[in-house]
């Protein structure tokens, strides 16, 4: 049999001449700059790409080469002007967009009467101090010491016995002024009669004491109960057969209303479904009062509020009767100017309150604290009808008079900065506006049909000292008036974009093609030239073992020599083994030729070198004689 030897595959030709040094300092150098140049991705040749490729108009033109320099400068020059406009428009609507983000408008949507309390209403006798318990006050007692405060009457004070407690100047009031029960003559409301002492209760004002009808239970407008409150818990009257539940503007009813729950709400309209009552002013018994007249001081407000009867209050005469049209002013707000700023939108919502007195915010209740406070700390004492943390709290005499009369005066002035009360109004909030019409009052000269005069039978007394007030609704529905945003961040990004679309084609996808071509692309094709850069060094390294082992083996060495035997196995298939034996013929052929060249080339260079060496050898031995040389001699082994 024929032995077979197999060839290896990174055989190289012997007789090529090669350098060793001069092979590794050129693989060296050209693998050194094929790795430098891969890794060069220049900032212009990304910008030119981009350019190219994106999205945004006119960016295309000035990264083609093929156009000239002037037509690409005049597409940037373009650009930027474009650029700017549309920055210039943007900036106009983001200062819209701050400015005035908050706009009021109408509701859409009106609110039913059963939504809306009926408002609450507070009526005060214009007399502060009856006469008949003035006239019993020794003179330079503490009771005459607290009458002139109340009062206002200046004279001598007692300040040495005045100590200034609440419970003291409480004590006075209820004994020496006009209770509900005597001023509240008859009540009927929604058509049916009522007792005024269960549907009223009395109140604490900078009028004295006030009788108050549908107000909020003392257990949700103040936040201590336990703090002295404006309701004298001696005379009230807001318990037995009504039961108390929370209503606030902003959440509304906290359970559905009924006939035995308060704050009533709105039943019906028309005067026969409002609130009817006779007053009585007794103006024989009248000691000091803040006004020239006789007759009452109404006023109309929200179930959470503590008015302000001294400064808003409405009058009532004596010997009139009057009919009060109430139309409720509600104000909300939209839940998406929530995130706009107080100083923007100009109101409070009740999670932002931070109130310490009231349980409820409003602007009303704010400033009454603030008041509070403010004569607190300059005077040292407050007056009776203002919040009170503490039931130590000292009560103003007649003697602080100068003090806190400045502070109010200074905070009811506007243009004042040192002292003021910066309250906003609530974001959701409600008032009544009335519309008075007042007729005289005529008793027992004809027949009538209102009821409640039944028990009157004295014309004069009815003309100096009474007075039917008739409060109620007409409409069914109104309408609130709601904040919301006028542009919000939706119109913006909107703007935004149709301004952008509009000068540059700019999109959403054009952001995201400026953040690939600055972050993401540069990134990957650093990462991919060098994993380029490592596979091109690895196949140089390759190359350059390959040709160390050409120069030291004068060829390549087989990793392995097998002897494979010609002929027919038993174990493969015929025609696989005729296959296999005409690769391996080609194979002996291949391998005879590079032997026969290498076989060649070695006896070449083996007759050279002895050649060499024996002409060599001649010449020594020559010069070794000494001989001159005078004929011609020969060495006949030599040649």
């Amino acid at each position: 049999m024929a032995p077979v030897f197999p060839l290896h595959s990174n055989a190289r030709h012997p007789h090529v001449a090669f350098d060793k040094g001069k092979c590794t300092r050129a693989l060296g150098g050209k693998l050194r700059t094929r790795t430098l140049h891969n890794e060069r991705v220049t900032f212009t040749e990304n910008l030119r790409e981009y350019c190219l490729n994106t999205t945004i108009h006119g960016l295309k033109y000035i990264g083609t080469v093929s156009l000239t320099l002037c037509e690409r400068a005049y597409f940037f020059l373009t650009f930027l002007v474009v650029t700017a406009c549309s920055i210039y428009f943007i900036s106009k609507v983001y200062i819209k967009w701050q400015s005035s983000p908050i706009i009021i408008g109408l509701n859409p949507i009106a609110t039913h009467i059963k939504n809306i309390p009926f408002p609450a209403v507070t009526i005060c006798n214009m007399n502060q101090v009856r006469r008949e318990a003035a006239e019993r006050i020794e003179e330079h007692t503490l009771e005459q010491t607290v009458l002139q405060s109340i009062c206002s009457i200046d004279g001598d004070f007692n300040v040495t016995q005045y100590e200034g407690k609440w419970s003291a100047v409480k004590k006075l009031l209820l004994s020496a002024t006009q209770p509900c029960s005597g001023m509240l003559k008859a009540c009927r409301y929604a058509k049916q009669p009522e007792k005024c002492s269960e549907i009223f209760q009395s109140v604490f004002t900078d009028e004295g004491l006030c009788c108050t009808f549908n107000t909020l239970d003392t257990v949700y407008m103040f936040r201590n109960a336990t703090a002295p409150n404006i309701f004298p818990t001696e005379v009230s009257s807001g318990s037995g057969r009504f039961r108390p539940i929370l209503w606030t503007p902003e959440q509304g009813y906290a359970e559905h209303p009924s006939n035995t729950t308060y704050p009533r709400v709105i039943a019906g309209t028309g005067v026969t479904m409002g609130l009817a009552m006779v007053l009585d002013a007794n103006v024989s018994d009248y000691f000091c009062s803040s006004t020239s007249s006789t007759g009452f001081k109404i006023i109309f407000h929200s179930p959470t509020e503590t008015p302000k009867i001294t400064d808003y209050a409405q009058y009532i005469p004596v010997g009139s009767e009057n009919r009060i049209i109430i139309t409720p002013k509600i104000n909300d707000a939209a839940d998406q100017i929530r995130k706009v700023a107080q100083s923007q939108r100009q109101c409070v919502f009740a999670s932002e309150a931070n109130l310490s007195y009231y349980s409820v915010y409003s602007r009303n209740n704010c400033e009454l604290e603030c008041e509070a406070q403010l004569i607190l700390e300059n005077c040292g004492c407050v007056l009776y009808y203002l919040p009170k943390l503490y039931e130590d709290t000292k009560i103003c005499s007649r003697a602080n008079a100068r003090c806190y009369e400045q502070i109010r005066s200074s905070i009811a002035f506007t243009a004042n900065t040192s002292l003021s009360c910066t309250c906003l109004p609530g974001c959701f909030e409600i008032s009544y506006i009335p519309d008075v019409t007042t007729a005289e009052l005529q008793v027992g000269k004809f027949g009538i049909r209102e009821n409640l005069l039944d028990d009157v039978k004295d014309e004069q007394y009815a003309k100096k000292n009474l007075a039917l007030v008739y409060v109620f609704v007409k409409d069914t529905y109104y309408r609130s008036f709601t904040k919301g945003e006028l542009v919000g961040f939706t119109d913006f990004l909107s703007n935004v974009g149709g301004l952008l679309g509009l000068f540059l084609g700019f999109s959403i996808i054009s952001l995201i093609e400026v953040i690939y071509f600055v972050t993401l692309r540069p990134y990957c094709a650093k990462r991919k030239q060098h994993r380029t850069n490592i596979k091109d060094h690895n196949a140089e390294a390759s190359k350059l073992t390959a040709a160390r082992n050409d120069l030291l083996w004068f060829g390549s060495k087989p990793h392995t020599t097998t002897v494979q035997f010609l002929g027919r196995s038993n174990d493969h298939d015929y025609g696989n083994e005729y296959h296999l034996q005409a690769g391996r013929n080609a194979m002996v052929k291949e391998y005879a030729t590079k032997l026969k060249h290498l076989v060649h080339s070695r006896l070449q260079q083996a007759n050279g070198w002895l050649r060499n060496t024996f002409r060599s050898r001649r010449n020594h031995l020559g010069r070794g004689f000494g001989q001159e040389s005078t004929g011609s001699r020969s060495y006949p082994f030599y040649d």
